[in-house]
């Protein structure tokens, strides 16, 4: 999979905690950047995409670190980045959970969940992720119509 390396400071960048409410926050900080940017026409789909990335990055770190404290738990270990120049926009989660790799799969027809990364490869130009210093960053490429 090719890696988007992003060379300049993010547009964006918020630090979440491990609270499945921060997805909200989350859309609505995105929502709020794509329009000052001039981007409002891709705020649904980056909206849908940063929902299943920071929901993945929430619900794993949830499950690792459920035997700690709750304020434990509270604190930021989520990181949520989006990049604009000219003709693209990055949107990046980082976690603490290198060793998590994100793989899109097929879940059951009853299954509640599983087709988080199916939905982002739909709807992104390219996706991916990377490891480094003890995070994992998923990352999704979002083409500006010309």
């Amino acid at each position: 999979m090719t890696t988007v390396t992003a060379i300049r400071p993010p547009y964006l960048e918020l630090a979440l905690t491990v609270d499945r409410s921060e997805g909200s926050r989350a859309r609505q900080a995105v929502t709020r950047a794509l329009c000052d940017l001039g981007h409002a026409g891709l705020v649904d789909d980056a909206c849908v995409i940063v929902s299943e990335l920071v929901t993945n990055a929430i619900v794993e770190t949830e499950k690792r670190l459920i035997f700690l404290a709750r304020d434990f738990l509270t604190t930021s270990r989520i990181k949520l980045r989006l990049y604009a120049d000219s003709g693209r926009i990055v949107v990046e989660v980082w976690d603490e959970l290198p060793d998590k790799i994100p793989r899109p799969r097929l879940p059951d027809i009853g299954e509640e969940g599983g087709r988080g990364l199916n939905i982002v490869a739909q709807l992104s130009a390219k996706w991916g992720y990377s490891h480094t210093c003890g995070w994992k960053r998923v990352w999704a490429l979002l083409e500006v119509a010309s």
